[in-house]
């Protein structure tokens, strides 16, 4: 068994203990992929989550960036012949090299080689992988040009990897706090409809009425069990939040996506104008002053009426707007707003 220095041991400390004080959804952020790949001395490093039946790429951070990627149509041709991506596949999750497997002569005559490292200037490849099922797979790929990795980067790595499964687990469960919270404010809100989405099927698991009324409204076939056809190829294409908006007439559905680990969450919000003629000038007043902060003594008070009056006048744009708060009147009056000064 390869020892390691002082130096890598404490090097691999310093990474767990970074990595621990996390707070965000993503449980590599491209800080922490930079400290693996200076630790372990290398070109470039990545992560990636793979759906390997539905044939998409789930996650990715790559350091540095690349200019130019291998076309997914490629990258999903040769798959099958990548050695350590094989290995995997067969139930190998430690740190693994390509020269594990090939020589490097042999190696440049693979179609793998021609195709795939070749164009990216690979020649070296060191990979460990988090336990998970074949469908969904979890890699750390470090890469090279000019030099093979030694025993000490793949110790390095076996030794991080428990490590690196229970940061996966801890942002997991941050993100499905994170959906959680979503929900319960979605629910709260009498303007909003939530969708709640299998992760790997993209089925509608929860939808309720209104969500569904919107879906059919706005989406020609979005009356079925799964996400209508252009809603799932745009959320297919997000690794993270993300939200798009989808119009029609005057009207437009705004969509708030919020990934979870094997469900995600949309969030669908319609925002259509209040007509004109629906609020008299004097509740339109009335709204404008509740926007602008201004309690119900207040409002009487800048329109020289009475409290009563105001609460009147309340109750009628309650009834006029289908709401039953004054937060959801106010919300639905600046929505209106914004989509007027985005029509203008």
């Amino acid at each position: 068994m390869q020892r390691l220095s002082a130096a890598d041991l404490e090097g691999a400390l310093d990474f767990v203990g970074e990595a621990a004080d996390a707070v965000g959804p993503d449980p590599f952020p491209p800080h922490l992929l930079e400290r693996l790949r200076t630790l372990l001395g290398c070109e470039w490093a990545s992560y990636c989550e793979l759906d390997r039946p539905g044939q998409r790429l789930l996650a990715l951070v790559e350091i540095p960036v690349p200019e130019d990627g291998v076309p997914d149509d490629v990258f999903w041709q040769i798959v099958g012949q990548h050695p350590l991506c094989v290995a995997q596949m067969q139930g190998r999750y430690d740190a693994l090299k390509l020269s594990d497997f090939h020589s490097r002569r042999e190696f440049h005559r693979l179609e793998v080689y021609a195709e795939y490292f070749r164009p990216s200037g690979i020649e070296f490849e060191l990979e460990v992988a988090l336990p998970s099922p074949p469908s969904h797979t979890r890699t750390f790929l470090f890469d090279d040009a000019s030099h093979d990795f030694g025993e000490r980067e793949r110790a390095l790595l076996n030794l991080l990897q428990p490590h690196l499964l229970q940061l996966h687990h801890a942002a997991s469960l941050r993100r499905r706090g994170a959906v959680a919270r979503r929900l319960i404010e979605a629910a709260a809100d009498s303007a909003r409809a939530c969708v709640v989405v299998s992760e790997a099927t993209g089925a509608m698991e929860t939808v309720g009425e209104r969500a569904r009324e919107w879906l059919r409204t706005y989406f020609v076939d979005g009356a079925g069990s799964h996400l209508p056809t252009a809603l799932a190829e745009w959320q297919r294409h997000q690794r993270a939040a993300a939200s798009t908006t989808v119009e029609r007439g005057t009207a437009c559905l705004l969509i708030q996506y919020v990934p979870g680990e094997t469900e995600d969450l949309l969030i669908l919000e319609e925002r259509r104008p209040i007509d004109d003629a629906l609020l008299t000038p004097r509740e339109q007043e009335v709204i404008a002053l509740v926007a602008d902060g201004l309690r119900n003594s207040e409002i009487a008070e800048r329109l020289w009426v009475s409290p009563a009056t105001v609460r009147k006048h309340l109750e009628n744009i309650y009834d006029k707007l289908g709401v039953h708060t004054r937060t959801a009147a106010v919300a639905q009056f600046q929505r209106s707003a914004h989509v007027r000064a985005g029509a203008a």
